[in-house]
Order: C-alpha cells, then sequence, then structure tokens
C-alpha cells in the first residue's frame, strides 16, 4: 500500500510540474525574417505580441546584421505619434548603433501600454542607414485585465479538474492492489492453518 501512495505522489509532483510549466506565459512569438531595402543588411524582428494594460510591457526584438564589407550606422525610428496615443516605448541599448562588416547587433524595443486601447495597433518602425532605410511594423494587440483572468482560471480549473481525476484513479489503483494483496494473504493464512489438520489426519489413516 506504502509502494502505491509514493508511486501516486511522485506522479503527482510530475504532472505540477507540467503544469507550471503550461500556465507560464506563452505569448512568446518567433521571430521573423525580412529582405531589405537596404543593400549589405539583414533583419530579424519579433512582429507581434500582446499586452495587458497597466502591467509591465512587452519587448520587441530588433537584430540588424551589417553583411556587407563597409561599417555602417543604424537608426531605429518608431512612429512616435501612435505609440503616444498607447502608451510609452524604449529603445535599448541605443536607437542609434554602428555595425562593423559582418557583425549584427540586437536592440530591444520596450513598449508599456498606459491607455484604453480597443483594438490591434501597428507601429511602424523605420530602420535607416545613410540615404536608405526600410520599414517593419510592430504590431500590439492589448488583452484587458478581466480576459487575461478568465483565461488563467479557465486553464487552472481545467487542471485541477485533471489532477483530481488522476488521483482518484490512483487511489482506486491502490485500494484495489491492496484488496488483492489481502485476499491473497488470507488464502496463505487458510492453507496454512489446513495443512497440518490434512497431515495429522494422513498419519492416523495410516
Amino acid at each position: 500500500m506504502n509502494k502505491h501512495i509514493i508511486i501516486g505522489i511522485f506522479l503527482l509532483s510530475i504532472i505540477l510540474m507540467l503544469s507550471n510549466f503550461a500556465l507560464a506565459d506563452t505569448t512568446t512569438t518567433k521571430n521573423i525574417s525580412v529582405g531589405t531595402g537596404i543593400k549589405d543588411t539583414h533583419i530579424d524582428y519579433t512582429p507581434y505580441r500582446e499586452i495587458i494594460v497597466n502591467e509591465p510591457g512587452v519587448i520587441y526584438q530588433i537584430r540588424i546584421i551589417n553583411t556587407g564589407t563597409r561599417e555602417k550606422t543604424y537608426e531605429i525610428i518608431p512612429n512616435t505619434d501612435i505609440i503616444k496615443e498607447i502608451g510609452t516605448y524604449r529603445i535599448d541599448p541605443s536607437d542609434r548603433i554602428i555595425l562593423k562588416p559582418s557583425e549584427k547587433e540586437t536592440v530591444y524595443f520596450y513598449l508599456a501600454v498606459e491607455k484604453a486601447v480597443t483594438g490591434r495597433t501597428v507601429i511602424p518602425v523605420i530602420i535607416r542607414t545613410g540615404l536608405s532605410e526600410t520599414s517593419i511594423n510592430l504590431v500590439a494587440r492589448p488583452i484587458g485585465p478581466f480576459q487575461a483572468q478568465q483565461k488563467t482560471s479557465w486553464l487552472i480549473t481545467l487542471f485541477k479538474i485533471i489532477l483530481i481525476i488522476i488521483l482518484v484513479i490512483i487511489i482506486i489503483l491502490a485500494l484495489i492492489f491492496s484488496f488483492k494483496k489481502t485476499i491473497r494473504k488470507k488464502e496463505e493464512e487458510l492453507e496454512e492453518e489446513f495443512k497440518p489438520e490434512f497431515d495429522k489426519d494422513m498419519e492416523t489413516y495410516y
């Protein structure tokens, strides 16, 4: 019985660990690569984020690679008018970077939504070097606190139900094995009780 309880606790621990991973933030978006209008330049960036109003902002990654043979200076210029309508931003380490040939660097675009937004917002960002430039779009879709809480509550409820079902199954299996073990033990005890009497009868007969 104790053996089955230990196994059950071990399985529940694994399930709880998996549930924590599943409840973690899943809004991470894969970066996409784009061909640019800038010669000898390659750009990878995060195109989309879901954000919650009045919560810590999100981060867009913009990686720029100088594939040419000359040093280049790049400027990252977002559309500040659109950003002001929803919140604030900052760019780290700088909105102006210098890359040597074959060098690459990732800049981080932090966006915090501080005002009520009803729908999807597209933030154009110009990347310029010399007289050449290209534009990328960073998409922000705010999620209301109630919606986020509702989604999280639904996931937690689902995992609780699954855990309860698994726990009930483990308890039932443990009881079945324990019951079978008890019956087997009683049968062995009965056999041990009847065996001496049988042997005694056989001796009397002879």
